[in-house]
């Protein structure tokens, strides 16, 4: 890719991500929404950011922010798809997510709690106090389902914690979820294959010792000829484009010609 292509997809990404913002916050303003949008909007914000990322590595020419970013968001890419995959489900598993959340953050007090790893001014009883706000939240009208469905899963299991999409009879790793959605290839390409920027075990990649002067060589930190590749750029923007399909076909129709004439601008001059 020469650079005025990817300098034409980097404007086409920045434009997607502009957009994609820009909808997102006009939707949630319109008003009468439930529970539910209110965890679809947090997932839907949480990939933008997360392609944002993708445009920043790739225009400050840093592969790391690139790598990690690509891999977040085809993870938030994988919620939003299995949300979004069943219709008649579509409730569940949204509330799903939201009592993973919850039941994370709690496990996360009770470490701090039982470790005593507590900053100098957060007392003990501030966190058993946030502690149990989080579990009246598993308790109420709308969550109580999906509390004992959860509580079911767990029991099932010799350690640790249910994954949200787990519950009722779904996958049980992120490998089964991304089978699960026909995504098995992207899931080892993207997700697998950059598990290692993602645990921080790539360090030495980036350094030498060169044997003559005992000099160590370190990679430049931005280094275009390592960021030349156009697949994250496109990966990126094709999440936010799946997204930005949704919000217009559940919660604003009426952007469907809007949208249209943003794809001819923006995106069909690079689609090839």
């Amino acid at each position: 890719m020469t650079k005025e292509e990817q300098n034409a997809l980097l404007y086409s990404l920045s434009q997607t991500i502009l957009y994609a913002d820009k909808l997102l916050d006009e939707v949630a303003e319109n008003g009468g929404h439930s529970e539910k949008e209110v965890i679809i909007f947090a997932l839907f914000r949480q990939l933008i950011e997360q392609v944002d990322g993708i445009f920043i590595g790739a225009d400050q020419n840093n592969l790391e922010v690139i790598r990690a970013s690509v891999r977040n968001a085809f993870e938030t890419n994988l919620a939003i798809e299995y949300i979004f995959q069943d219709p008649a489900q579509l409730i569940d598993r949204a509330l799903s997510y939201e009592v993973g959340s919850i039941n994370q953050d709690i496990d996360w007090f009770q470490m701090a709690i039982d470790e005593k790893t507590l900053d100098p001014e957060v007392t003990e009883a501030t966190l058993i106090s946030k502690q149990a706000l989080l579990q009246a939240q598993l308790i109420t009208t709308s969550l109580t389902h999906i509390t004992n469905e959860w509580n079911r899963v767990k029991a099932t299991l010799r350690r640790g914690s249910p994954k949200w999409y787990s519950l009722f009879g779904g996958p049980t790793t992120i490998f089964a979820l991304a089978k699960y959605l026909n995504m098995e290839d992207e899931y080892k390409t993207i997700y697998a294959g950059l598990s290692a920027t993602a645990h921080g075990t790539t360090a030495l990649t980036n350094a030498a010792l060169e044997d003559a002067t005992g000099r160590v060589l370190l990679s430049p930190l931005r280094d275009a000829d390592k960021t030349k590749e156009e697949t994250p750029i496109r990966l990126g923007r094709a999440f936010l484009l799946g997204m930005i399909s949704k919000l217009i076909r559940n919660y604003h129709t009426q952007k469907e010609a809007e949208f249209g004439v943003f794809l001819d601008e923006h995106i069909k001059p690079t689609a090839s």
